[in-house]
């Protein structure tokens, strides 16, 4: 669930970011065009926020199970 959520939030950060430095770079989208630079934003960005959000989730759960375990008992 965190690997999806920080996805989307990546893929979102990426094109805001992304689209605001090709606009506003003085050198344009570069020799590649706008399409893939704007993808290479949006995939390392999701890229990243899906890495750490999933890494989170994994930490959150796995504490929970250990307050399970120790309610059963």
């Amino acid at each position: 669930m965190g690997a999806m959520m920080g996805g989307g939030v990546g893929l979102t950060i990426g094109f805001i970011f992304g689209s605001w430095t090709i606009i506003r770079s003085g050198y344009g989208p570069g020799p590649q065009g706008v399409l893939p630079t704007l993808s290479k934003y949006m995939l390392n960005s999701a890229a990243s926020f899906g890495f750490f959000l999933s890494i989170g989730s994994v930490i959150r759960n796995d504490s929970l199970i250990a307050a399970q375990l120790e309610a059963v008992q």
